[in-house]
């Protein structure tokens, strides 16, 4: 039988000469007696080329296995000896030590075999640094670790890459390798060359794996690799949303921009996350940013900003999370985020702001909201496309978007730029589609004029010297309406070019006009009081009327103050009307942070009543919940109802005190103090449209049409008592206009036309975006009048230096 061994000898000879150089080949042991040794170490022998084979040196490692007396495996042949030196180097100090290692226990004799054997010899060639404890975690050789010689490589690093055993189980997917590792005390502190912690190689593998790496150090969950990346932003890069959530769950910090730079205050959001595990895109990770990239809805952005997530972090292209909700079309996340003060004209790496976006999406709500926050109408990006450029007039919603950006004042393209529409080019003059105009009521613009000019002749006749102090801001009643006066104001301010509130002595408000009058006399801007208003209409008008009045005032305290007074509002005075009702007739309150002209000429009150506060007493946020307590809509508070039952235009209450301020100054001998009114400047909170009454009769019915009739006009007559006794523009703007042109004063008078009644208690984000945009329009419109105001209150402040 000695012929079939040659045989086979010769037809494994024959593979043995044809297989590529690195492929293992289970061989004899025997074979190799004739051969010479170059070089020996342990069980690997690195053989000269033969006589039979004298092309060839050869390595290879015998008896691997005591059970197989002449097993053996070739594990790389060439004619190259610095070639095979090499590998000899590579594969003398590991291979006989991991096989010995594998046969001491029964499990693992599965090792000596040519496939685990070549996976071996395969990974000590791809990374021919690593120690026995990285190849055993590579290879998941788990039960190597209980050797000494293994075990005590547990925390080595790779000289050449820097990577730790637990990073390479980790690169593997091997949860149970990670476990392991773990709790044999693996350091989850350890860095490789590029800065990559343990976390950092989790990212990219499973969100078990970082789910048993656990919290760890923040300082290591949240630390940057060397291209400036945490592991956050490695999960966000490699599209892995499962990952992104593991890693907010333990505790990632979501305000860690991906360069170096100083982050904000840390956003940590995991126990928001576990309790509501589905309320993020994950299709939006893959772009980096932080959750509020990746929000679906409007209580998952305010949650997650109260966690301290950075408003505005950009992602991988540079978009805040602004950006992502414009392009998504989530108005609801849009206004939460605007509600934030979000930054509304941050570029992203293409140059566009969020209205560019908002006008390439054709979404006519969310361009106007983010007109109304103060987006730059016509800024470029780096295109030189400004959002007017974008518009698409293939749409009816295209044509409507170009005229809201007309009608505030967008700009045409200039001469020399390319691709434009009739919309746009520099030479056309169509402007989109205008919505249809509301009913109004009889126009009184020639009267005004004459009343005006009236004022200015008087002035000017009897003016000596100019005039120093003495002006007047009022703002009207009408809740959530506020936004208009915000938006009104705004548009002063931009003339100006100063805090609006600095420019007045006198400011009066009532109800929304009066919360709006504290906030900006407590030190507020008008951009933060815009915000609050979103605030307040969500966390405020929940529920059924009459609404719970405890997220009013969690507002009022946040906003004004909770022990503040209305003796703290220095620099000029302020007065806001409240009714006490705790008397019949009811009577008017002014809550002032002055003392009132009774208490300067020592005028006794009456002790039926119990007294009011006086201003070093009266809390803020206590007199904003007083004249905020519109019946129906807010419990009253205490024995205080809403200013606006009796002075929802506080103009004329608010000329009447001053005047009597001036009177009891000078009958007390201090006259010295007295400033006359010098200009009066009204905002109202939009005019609804007129619309026509049928049943206003009432009668005693005699059938039941009649009966029915009567129910109509009872009903129809209450509103009109209602909106009598509230009444804030018409005959009442008449006479503060006719007295203040009788004493040569200048009034001015702002209130735009809205296009539909707004109820106070409106919390459609598409209606208001819609009233703000008016309001916006409306100024636009009567921008001359505003800068004639400015020319006015600008020589009068100059007067005053």
């Amino acid at each position: 039988m000695a012929w079939l061994g040659n045989i086979a000898n010769s037809v494994l000879r024959n593979v043995f000469v044809e297989a590529p150089a690195d492929v293992v080949l289970e061989v004899r042991s025997d074979q190799y007696g004739n051969r010479h040794i170059h070089c020996r170490e342990d069980g690997v022998v690195l053989y000269n080329p033969g006589d039979k084979y004298k092309d060839k040196y050869e390595i290879v490692l015998h008896r691997p296995c005591t059970e197989t007396l002449h097993q053996a495996y070739s594990l790389f042949r060439s004619e190259n000896l610095e070639i095979t030196e090499e590998r000899f180097i590579i594969f003398k100090d590991k291979v006989p030590v991991l096989v010995q290692l594998c046969r001491e226990v029964v499990k693992f004799y599965e090792m000596c075999n040519t496939g685990k054997i070549q996976k071996l010899c395969h990974t000590l060639v791809e990374h021919p640094t690593w120690n026995l404890a990285h190849l055993a975690a590579h290879l998941t050789l788990y039960d190597a670790f209980n050797h000494d010689v293994v075990n005590s490589q547990l925390n080595s690093s790779d000289p050449q890459t820097g990577v730790s055993p637990l990073q390479v189980a980790i690169q593997t997917n091997n949860l149970r390798m990670v476990q392991m590792l773990i709790e044999a005390k693996s350091s989850l502190e350890h860095l490789d060359h590029n800065r990559n912690t343990v976390y950092h190689y989790a990212a990219t593998s499973t969100k078990d794996i970082i789910t048993t790496l656990g919290p760890g150090l923040p300082i290591t969950l949240n630390s940057r690799n060397s291209d400036g990346h945490t592991p956050m932003h490695v999960a966000c890069r490699s599209d892995k949303p499962d990952c992104v959530k593991a890693l907010l769950l333990v505790g990632a910090d979501v305000n860690i921009p991906a360069s170096e730079g100083q982050p904000s205050s840390p956003g940590y959001v995991g126990d928001f996350l576990h309790n509501k595990p589905n309320v993020l895109y994950p299709e939006d990770m893959k772009f980096g940013g932080t959750p509020l990239h990746w929000s679906v809805s409007r209580e998952v952005i305010n949650a997650l900003i109260e966690k301290n997530c950075d408003i505005d972090a950009l992602n991988f292209h540079g978009r805040t999370a602004l950006h992502i909700m414009v392009q998504r079309k989530r108005l609801e996340c849009v206004v939460a985020l605007l509600s934030h003060m979000a930054n509304v004209n941050i570029t992203d790496d293409e140059g566009n702001t969020p209205l560019h976006i908002a006008v390439a999406e054709a979404t006519p709500a969310i361009v106007q909201i983010l007109i109304g926050f103060g987006a730059d109408l016509n800024a470029v990006n780096w295109l030189q496309q400004t959002p007017r450029h974008l518009v698409s007039h293939d749409t009816n919603d295209g044509n409507k978007i170009l005229y809201i950006l007309h009608a505030v004042g967008a700009e045409r393209c200039s001469k020399d730029m390319l691709g434009c529409t009739t919309g746009c080019k520099y030479d056309e003059e169509y402007n989109g589609i205008a919505p249809p105009e509301p009913p109004t009521a009889v126009p009184r613009t020639i009267l005004d004029q004459m009343l005006y000019v009236a004022s200015m002749e008087k002035l000017a006749s009897k003016k000596r010297t100019p005039l120093k102090g003495g002006r007047l801001l009022c703002l009207d009643g009408g809740g959530i309406r506020g936004l208009v006066l915000v938006q009104t104001l705004l548009e002063v301010e931009s003339v100006l070019g100063e805090p609006i509130v600095s420019y007045f002595d006198w400011v009066a408000g009532t109800s929304t006009g009066g919360i709006l009058a504290l906030g900006l006399a407590a030190g507020k801007t008008l951009k933060e009081c815009q915000a609050l208003y979103f605030r307040l209409k969500e966390e405020a008008f929940v529920g059924m009327r009459p609404y719970n009045s405890e997220p009013f005032e969690k507002i009022l305290k946040e906003c004004l103050g909770a022990e503040r007074v209305m003796l703290d509002i220095k620099d000029r005075k302020v007065m806001i009307t409240g009714v006490l009702a705790d008397r019949k007739p009811v009577d008017l309150h002014l809550f002032r942070n002055y003392d009132s002209p009774s208490i300067i000429m020592n005028v006794p009150t009456s002790t039926k009543f119990k007294e009011t506060l006086p201003p070093e007493e009266q809390l803020l946020w206590k007199a904003a919940r007083a004249t905020g307590a519109a019946p129906s809509y807010f419990r009253a508070f205490g024995r205080f109802l809403d200013g606006g039952l009796i002075a929802n235009n506080p103009t004329l209450d608010a000329m009447t005190e001053i005047h009597e301020y001036n009177l009891a100054l000078k009958a007390m001998g201090r006259s010295e103090e007295v400033v006359p009114l010098s200009v009066v400047v009204s905002i109202g909170t939009g005019l609804i449209p007129v619309t026509s009454l049928t049943e206003i009769d009432v009668f005693k019915p005699e059938g039941l049409w009649d009966a029915a009739k009567l129910a109509m006009g009872v009903s129809t007559l209450g509103h009109l008592l209602v909106d009598q006794a509230t009444m804030s523009d018409g005959r009442v703007v008449d006479r503060a206009r006719t007295w203040c042109s009788m004493i040569g004063v200048p009034y001015y008078r702002f209130n735009p036309q809205l296009t539909k009644e707004i109820a106070m208690d409106e919390k459609s984000d598409v209606q208001l975006a819609e009233m703000i945009w008016t309001a916006k329009a409306f100024m636009h419109a009567n921008r001359n009048q505003i800068k004639e105001l400015a020319a006015v209150m600008n020589s009068m402040a100059r007067s005053m230096d």
